[in-house]
C-alpha cells in the first residue's frame, strides 16, 4: 500500500502529484499511490520520519492519516478523481455526517517532518479542524486531506494541526440510521470480477449480527482474533479483486490486505467503506514527544455511520489499536476465557453431600461410611520401623530423575503460561504484552543474548535483533513487541493488542535458526533464564529472614519495657 516514500513522495512512483500549477483548483488523477508501504516496513533501519507533540492524552489514538482510498476498480483501491480548492484559513467544516449528539474533543498537534521525508499529501490526524501550514498547498473537502501543489512536499516541514478527537458510543453506532442513498451508492460500489468467496464469507462471518456496527465489529474480530490470521509483511498476495479472494484463503498479509478485504467485505454487506493511507501510532520519548517511523506505515478502513462519520476500524492483528467503541466489554465477549473455571470444575460444590460428609459419627467409629477402605490389621512393630523405607527410597529415585530436568520443566510451564494468556480487555492488556516481553527476552537469553536492564524496550529489541542475527521477518516481530511494550508503558490507557502471542513465536523461531545444535539442546534443557528461580527463591528467603528477625525484635522489646 502506497506510503511515504523517500525521495518524490506518495505519488511521484506513479508519475503524477497534484495541483502543478500556481493556482487554480488541481484535482487528484487517477493514480494509485500504492507504492511503497510494503518496502516501509521491510527496511533495516526503522528512520524517523516525523517528531509529533500532542495535546492527546492518550497517543495511542494518533493515527496520521494522508490520503484515503475510495474507489476499487478491482485492479486496486485508489483516490477518486476530486477538485481541490484553497486551505480554509479559518475552521474547516464539520466532518462528513458527524452529528451533533456525537462526544468530541478538539486537540492540538505540532507535527515536524524529517528533511529528507518528501511527502505529496499532509500527514494528519482525522478529522482535522484546522491546519496551519507555510507553501503551497490545497484542500480535497470530501476526504479532508492538503495535498501540496506547484512542487511543495513536506520534507523539513513543521505545521500545526487542530483535530476532532470523535468518541461516539457503541450504542449511538448501533442506532445509525441508514446512509444518504447518493453516499451509499458511491461507497458500496464493487466490482464485477470480485469473487464470490468475498461477500460469501462477510455473511458467514457476521451471521446473526442485528445491525451494520455489529457486523463491522464481527468484521474486525475475524481478522484480529478469530479467523487465524497472520500478520507477514513480505507475502505478494496482490491488491486487486483475485489478490483479496487469495489472501482469505492463506490467511497471511499485511496491512494492506487486511484493509482491503475488510473493506470490501464491508461493502458487500452494505456498509459505506474506504481504506485511509498514513502512518500508525508512534513510539512515545522520554521528552513527552512522539517519534514515527517507516515501520509505522499503515493502512487502516474507515467506515461511515450516519451522524457519526467516517469511523475508524482496526483488521490488522499487532498493529495500531482497536478504537475503544469497537472493544466488547470482556464480560460480555463470546470468546473462552481458560481464567474462569467451567461449571464441572472440580472446585464447585456438589449439590449432594458425600458419604463420608453425611455419616454420623457412630457410623464412623463402626466404619460404616463408603468410599473409605476398611481399616488394615494393626501395624506390628517391624511395621512402624520399616513403612517408610520404600516410599523414601522412591522418592529419592524421583528426585534425582526430576532435578535435572527442573529447569527445563520450569520453562516450558513459564512459556505455556506467557502464550497461552490472554489480553482482551483494557484490565489485563498490560499484564499481557510484558509477559509476552518476558517470554522473548529469556528466549533469547537461552539461546545466548542475555538481558540488559538498562535499555528501553525499543533498544532491547535492536539489541536482540543484532546479536540473535534475526532474518528480516523475525526482526519486524520483534520491533512490533516492543512497540507493544512501549505502548502499555507509556500510554494513559493500555490497549488490546492482537496476535502478538503469534509475533513472540516468530520471533523465538528466527532465535533458533542461525544457532547450532547444541545451543538449541542447551536452551531446552538447561536455560539460562532458570536462574531467575533462584534469583526469586533467593529473594523469598531473605524476606522470610527479614520478616523472623522483625518479629524476634518485636517479641524483645515488651520484656525489656518490664525490665
Amino acid at each position: 500500500l502506497g506510503l511515504p516514500s523517500m525521495n518524490g513522495g506518495l505519488l511521484d512512483a506513479a508519475g503524477s502529484r497534484v495541483g502543478r500549477g500556481t493556482g487554480g483548483s488541481g484535482t487528484i488523477s487517477e493514480v494509485s499511490p500504492l507504492v511503497s508501504l510494503q518496502d516501509s516496513l521491510n527496511v533495516d533501519e526503522d528512520r524517523q520520519v516525523m517528531s509529533v507533540r500532542t495535546e492527546l492524552t492518550d497517543v495511542t489514538d494518533l493515527y496520521l492519516r494522508i490520503v484515503s482510498l475510495d474507489e476499487f476498480d478491482g485492479t486496486t483501491w485508489k483516490p477518486s478523481k476530486r477538485s481541490h480548492t484553497a486551505v480554509p484559513q479559518g475552521p474547516f467544516p464539520t466532518p462528513p455526517g458527524l452529528g451533533p449528539g456525537v462526544g468530541r474533543t478538539e486537540v492540538g498537534t505540532t507535527i515536524s517532518t524529517a528533511d529528507w521525508y518528501g511527502q505529496d499529501w499532509l500527514p494528519m490526524p482525522y478529522p482535522p479542524s484546522r491546519v496551519g501550514v507555510s507553501g503551497n498547498w490545497r484542500y480535497e473537502p470530501v476526504g479532508m486531506t492538503v495535498a501540496g501543489a506547484g512542487g511543495q512536499d513536506t520534507r523539513g516541514l513543521t505545521y500545526e494541526v487542530r483535530s476532532l478527537l470523535v468518541q461516539p458510543t457503541p450504542e449511538q453506532l448501533a442506532g445509525a440510521p441508514r446512509p444518504a442513498p447518493a453516499l451509499e451508492r458511491e461507497y458500496t460500489e464493487l466490482p464485477d470480477s470480485l469473487p464470490a468467496v468475498v461477500s460469501r464469507t462477510a455473511r458467514e462471518v457476521t451471521e446473526g449480527a442485528g445491525n451494520a456496527y455489529e457486523r463491522a465489529v464481527r468484521l474486525q474480530e475475524y481478522f484480529t482474533l478469530t479467523g487465524g490470521f497472520e500478520y507477514d509483511t513480505e507475502v505478494a498476495v496482490g491488491s486487486g479483486a483475485q489478490g483479496i479472494a487469495r489472501f482469505l484463503r492463506d490467511k497471511q498479509g499485511f496491512c494492506m490486505h487486511f484493509s482491503f478485504a475488510m473493506a470490501s467485505m464491508a461493502r458487500s454487506l452494505g456498509i459505506p467503506a474506504r481504506v485511509a493511507v498514513g502512518f500508525a501510532p508512534g513510539t512515545p520519548q522520554a521528552d513527552g514527544s512522539v517519534a514515527v517511523g517507516l515501520r509505522d506505515a499503515h493502512a487502516w478502513p474507515e467506515l461511515y455511520f450516519e451522524g457519526v462519520g467516517w469511523t475508524r476500524f482496526e483488521p490488522t492483528p499487532s498493529r495500531g489499536s482497536a478504537p475503544a467503541y469497537t472493544v466488547p466489554d470482556a464480560a460480555d465477549s463470546s470468546l473462552p476465557d481458560p481464567a474462569r473455571p467451567s461449571r464441572a470444575a472440580p472446585d464447585q460444590p456438589s449439590a449432594e453431600p458425600s458419604r463420608s460428609e453425611s455419616c454420623t459419627a457412630e457410623e464412623r467409629k463402626l466404619e460404616a461410611c463408603g468410599g473409605e477402605s476398611p481399616q488394615a490389621a494393626p501395624p506390628t512393630d517391624d511395621d512402624d520401623r520399616t513403612w517408610y523405607v520404600v516410599p523414601a527410597w522412591v522418592l529419592a529415585g524421583l528426585a534425582l530423575l526430576v532435578l535435572p530436568l527442573a529447569p527445563m520443566l520450569w520453562r516450558m510451564r513459564i512459556r505455556a503460561v506467557r502464550l497461552g494468556a490472554h489480553g482482551r480487555s483494557e484490565a489485563d492488556a498490560a499484564p499481557y504484552v510484558l509477559s509476552l516481553w518476558d517470554e522473548l527476552s529469556d528466549t533469547a537469553w537461552d539461546h545466548g543474548v542475555p538481558p540488559d536492564e538498562s535499555l528501553s524496550p525499543r533498544g532491547a529489541a535492536a539489541r536482540i535483533v543484532r546479536l540473535g542475527r534475526l532474518d528480516p521477518d523475525a526482526a519486524a516481530s520483534v520491533h512490533r513487541v516492543a512497540d507493544a511494550v512501549e505502548q502499555v508503558l507509556y500510554a494513559p490507557r493500555p490497549r488490546p493488542v492482537a496476535g502478538l502471542a503469534d509475533e513472540v513465536r516468530r520471533a523465538v523461531a528466527g532465535l533458533r535458526a542461525p544457532v547450532g545444535r547444541r545451543t538449541r539442546l542447551r536452551a531446552v534443557l538447561v536455560p539460562r533464564s532458570a536462574v531467575r528461580v533462584v534469583w526469586a527463591v533467593s529473594a523469598w528467603w531473605s524476606g522470610v529472614r527479614e520478616r523472623v528477625a522483625g518479629m524476634r525484635l518485636a517479641g524483645r522489646r515488651p520484656f525489656r519495657q518490664r525490665g
